[in-house]
């Protein structure tokens, strides 16, 4: 439960890095798309050739990253305090 409790603010903050990251991606492929001449299709796929887009969504994946790695740890933290549960329950029980 500790480990829980102390990762919550890292858990929030990844979340909240992730959400503004995905907000960046649209901004950057619009910012892009802005300084291409062409039709549409040839601004689109011209920003997502962009070197700015490539580092946004490389960003956007380090983020999804390490956020799926703090969810994945405060899981089993959470699956080791339901199994400490069970067991505990188990003893008062008399099985």
């Amino acid at each position: 439960m500790d480990y829980l409790r102390d990762t919550a603010d890292q858990y929030g903050k990844a979340c909240g890095r992730l959400a503004y990251l995905e907000g960046n991606l649209r901004r950057v492929k619009s910012l892009e798309m802005l300084q291409c001449k062409g039709s549409l299709g040839d601004r689109e796929a011209t920003a997502y050739a962009s070197e700015a887009y490539k580092d946004a969504l490389e960003q956007l994946e380090n983020a999804t990253a390490d956020r799926e790695t703090i969810r994945a740890m405060r899981d089993a933290a959470q699956c080791r305090f339901e199994q400490w549960r069970t067991q505990t329950s188990a003893r008062k029980a008399g099985i």
